[in-house]
């Protein structure tokens, strides 16, 4: 690559493909006008730069590009190819089966939670039932947050040094129980817990939250910054996952509690992003 290799770039939409030693493909992108975007990485300094890209650049042996009708075609081919080679330097669609599905069952007073993630949505019992797919990011936060704040709200602690210790350890399980307690409003927040997984409401966060509130003046520092934390994880997982997914499947007329594989979402939301390129 060098001088009259950019200067011959087209000023045409595409994709374009940074391959390094032995061909490996290191970074997938799009463009509107691939002279433009290419030339943009010649100019790139180390010193002002991010140093993902400073890298990128300094592995890149080859550049490979194809030519596509419009931006919304370059968008699908770009969404394409990066689930199909899983490229090092891209971050978005990188890894989409990655993505978990939980799975609860009753156990009593307890509910029984499992992460599973796969490229095929898992098959359950009879006893158990499945949503999914959700973020992998946010999914065992939110899960643990849920976990520790219905201990700390039961066992009425002032201090973490109350707490068994690994609870308060920010160790993200495969499997997990949260345990409701007994109770009306007990029952009533683990009924509405499957309204928060659907994404139907939030009521089940709020209620527990209002009995936390009032003891959270009595707790010491280092608690009440745990609690705040855990309870924005679970405020933030229901808008990125079930929320998302209801909207999702009301929008493409799914039923609303269908679970959608990671791919499907990828999809879908490719084609929000062409529908507001217009």
């Amino acid at each position: 690559m060098g001088r009259d290799f950019f200067l011959s770039l087209p000023k045409k939409p595409g994709v374009y493909q940074f391959l390094g030693n032995e061909d490996k493909i290191l970074y997938i992108g799009k463009s509107k006008n691939l002279k433009q975007r290419l030339n943009s990485y010649r100019s790139i300094k180390a010193e002002k730069a991010d140093k993902r890209h400073v890298r990128l650049v300094n592995t890149t042996r080859t550049i490979i590009f194809k030519t596509c009708k419009s931006e919304k075609a370059a968008l699908r081919l770009e969404n394409r190819l990066i689930r199909k080679h899983n490229p090092r330097y891209n971050r978005a669609q990188v890894y989409p089966y990655k993505n978990p599905y939980v799975i609860c069952r009753y156990e009593g007073d307890r509910f029984a939670i499992r992460r599973q993630s796969g490229e095929a949505v898992p098959e359950i019992s009879s006893d158990e039932m499945l949503f999914g797919s959700f973020p992998a990011g946010l999914t065992p936060r939110a899960l643990r947050a849920w976990q520790r704040l219905l201990l700390i709200l039961q066992s009425h602690s002032r201090s973490g040094f109350a707490l068994p210790e690994n609870v308060m350890e920010n160790q993200y399980y495969k499997q997990l129980t949260l345990s409701f307690g007994r109770g009306r409003f007990n029952y009533w927040v683990q009924k509405h817990f499957l309204s928060y997984l659907e994404g139907r409401h939030r009521l089940a966060l709020w209620a527990l939250s209002a009995p936390l509130l009032l003891n959270i003046i009595r707790m010491d520092r280092s608690l009440r910054r745990l609690c705040w934390q855990d309870w924005k994880y679970a405020f933030r997982f229901f808008a990125a996952g079930p929320r998302r997914n209801r909207k999702l499947n009301k929008l493409y007329g799914q039923p609303l509690r269908k679970p959608i594989s990671q791919a499907n979402i990828s999809d879908w939301q490719l084609e929000q992003r062409l529908t507001s390129i217009g």
